[in-house]
């Protein structure tokens, strides 16, 4: 195991220290918890640009808001 130093805004202190009162855990495990998520996500992110550069090259991909934008106009056709 290994130590590591960082320096924390006062906001994210504060936050800590609230977790730390209201969870009865150590500061340090909240940080280990966050990092492990993080770096889980960036592996989930990784996975999904893999899988889309091995798609076929004709597919089209949409954002979040184009695909909301477009489920919002086909929903104003049906009305």
């Amino acid at each position: 195991m290994s130590n590591l130093t960082i320096n924390l805004s006062k906001e994210l202190e504060k936050e800590l220290n609230y977790l730390k009162k209201t969870t009865k855990k150590p500061k340090s495990f909240h940080v280990k918890e966050a990092i492990i998520r993080y770096l889980e996500d960036l592996e989930d992110i990784r996975d999904v640009e893999e899988y889309v550069k091995s798609k076929d090259k004709d597919t089209k991909y949409y954002t979040s808001e184009e695909a909301s934008k477009r489920l919002k106009e086909l929903r104003g056709k049906q009305k």
